[in-house]
């Protein structure tokens, strides 16, 4: 009877680590098999999970679907008489230089002095509610605006062009301009790779930028790196307040317009990642230069800037143009060309003052333009 006794105590122990065995140590209670499962369960979800986000951050499949089919749905026609159902911007460098912001205020004045509004743009009920919530409304946006006056005989006799220069479309610009920008700002946008990527999106260069604001929260360290790609930096200085990010609410306001304004072609985006590189170099701003103003665009930042002939450069800038020419001349094309997309980061201080400090940045660039094979030595 004892011995039975103090084999059943040992069992008990076994079982229950509040009991110690015959040898006096705890043994662990053993866990019902059911938790092991769950645990295997939620991991195996965990790790899929992680694959499928993995996937979408390279290949945009499931954004782009569902983008697209979206922007398909913003739409707008031109309709007789003032439009019912239409919003204007209320903010943004280049809405007010255009004149949108204040239409809404010109178009009261006149029909007060007696005109009439012939025919306006009517939004779907998907586009106003988009831009209701004050999203950017996706179109290929003009990149120069100006005035001509015409006679009586239909003759031009004024006519001002803001900016002076520019591209007329994506084709017109010299292959080693484009190269360029690529390489210091976005070397996979224009890639065939992912025909469906999405060009707001940097991923690592967001997980980036979010890791250093919290760094910058937390006082361990002193400044933020930046997330924006090409497509959000032109939605940025167009669109957002005095051209500028002040805050997390704005970041996304511009990576989601930039995305529905990538997707608005369909789901392959390569044609609106051409437009982002176009528009860009047409409109990327770079300081104000005394007794002219504001300059944008590469071709007036050439002109303003270096007082280079935009054309010439163009040409020196283009294999198929500029067999007769030399490499001096070329080289001095392509350092004027590289020292203003370096300078859009800081152009106040690296058009004025840092000049020494450009310069500097600029020979950096060409020696990794050479170690990549986009220039030769000479």
């Amino acid at each position: 009877m004892g011995a039975s006794k103090q084999t059943d105590s040992n069992k008990v122990a076994s079982q229950d680590s509040s009991v110690p065995n015959a040898d006096g140590q705890q043994q662990r209670k053993r866990r019902p098999w059911w938790r092991w499962l769950f645990c295997f369960i939620f991991l195996l979800c965990l790790a899929a999970v992680i694959a499928l986000v993995g996937y979408e951050m390279k290949t945009s499949r499931l954004q782009s679907q569902e983008i697209s089919r979206y922007a398909a749905t913003l739409t707008y026609q031109l309709e007789p008489g003032p439009s019912k159902q239409i919003a204007f911007p209320d903010d943004g460098p280049f809405d007010k230089r255009l004149g949108y912001v204040l239409m809404p205020m010109i178009q009261e004045r006149l029909v007060q002095r007696g005109y009439q509004v012939s025919e306006q743009v009517r939004f779907s009920d998907a586009l106003y509610n988009y831009a209701s919530h004050g999203f950017f409304v996706p179109y290929t946006e003009k990149v120069q605006a100006g005035l001509t006056l015409y006679d009586c005989r239909a003759e031009p006799f004024y006519q001002y062009k803001y900016p002076t220069h520019y591209y007329p479309d994506f084709n017109a610009i010299p292959p080693l301009v484009i190269q360029s920008l690529l390489f210091i700002e976005n070397r996979d946008l224009l890639s065939n790779k992912e025909p469906l990527a999405n060009p707001a999106v940097d991923w690592p260069r967001f997980a980036k930028a979010a890791l250093s604001q919290v760094g910058k929260a937390l006082d361990m360290q002193d400044q933020s790196a930046g997330g924006s790609t090409l497509a959000t930096q032109v939605e940025k200085y167009r669109h957002s307040p005095d051209g500028l990010t002040v805050s997390p609410t704005e970041k996304i306001r511009q990576m989601v317009s930039a995305s529905v304004r990538a997707y608005r072609l369909g789901p392959e985006t390569l044609e609106a990642r051409k437009l982002v590189a176009w528009a860009y170099l047409n409109s990327v701003p770079l300081s104000a230069a005394p007794g002219y103003g504001e300059v944008h665009g590469l071709g007036d930042g050439l002109w303003v800037w270096f007082g280079a002939n935009v054309d010439e450069v163009n040409r020196l800038l283009d294999p198929a143009r500029n067999q007769d020419s030399t490499l001096a001349e070329q080289g001095l094309a392509l350092r004027q060309v590289v020292s203003l997309m370096i300078a859009h980061r800081r152009p106040s201080y690296y058009l004025a003052q840092g000049r020494e400090a450009l310069s500097t940045l600029t020979d950096s660039y060409l020696r990794l333009f050479v170690q990549e094979g986009m220039i030769t030595p000479p």
